[in-house]
């Protein structure tokens, strides 16, 4: 195996805890709802083969899509701590309504498309290089009015499990 394939191979290992414990407060979330309209968890195989798990490729906007563009749902974006590599940490957002997930993860990027890195600010101003992102469609299962639910419950559930780096999934744990 190839050195860049090792470390990918690493990189993402370091997040499967992460969709791990996602994956439980998804099914939790579920226990609310009818079977037929079940929220799917994140699993990698068919993720990444749907483009709905994808790698953030730093110094090239072009090089990577948004997962599920024109949908409107919750993603997800993940990243390492800059100068902690190995703390990570998760934001989660919606796109509902007038928005769609591809325009609200442009929106988050955007301001770094000239630079090194695409960033995120934490919670208590860390900087987090992001390396992923993922999403879940939600208009194709006739629920985009999920949205906003999903989002606050995975951040209410989350914020305890998980190193958030939204700031409002943070001040609601205090």
């Amino acid at each position: 195996m190839e050195n860049g394939q090792q470390h990918a191979l690493n990189k993402l290992d370091a997040y499967k805890p992460a969709i791990g414990i996602i994956n439980s407060s998804i099914a939790s979330f579920n226990t609310f709802l009818s079977a037929p309209y079940a929220v799917p968890i994140l699993k990698f195989d068919t993720m990444i083969q749907e483009k709905r798990w994808v790698e953030v490729i730093h110094g090239n906007w072009d090089a990577f899509p948004f997962p599920t563009s024109e949908k409107r749902g919750v993603y997800f974006i993940f990243g390492h701590e800059k100068s902690m590599s190995d703390k990570t940490g998760l934001y989660i957002g919606k796109a509902s309504l007038g928005s769609s997930i591809g325009r609200r993860l442009y929106s988050h990027l955007n301001p770094y498309r000239s630079e090194t890195h695409f960033i995120r600010e934490g919670y208590n101003n860390e900087v987090y290089v992001l390396d992923y992102m993922a999403s879940i469609d939600l208009d194709t299962r006739g629920l985009p009015f999920m949205a906003p639910a999903l989002e606050e419950y995975l951040i209410s559930e989350l914020g305890n499990k998980i190193n958030l780096i939204n700031g409002t999934g943070n001040r609601c744990q205090q």
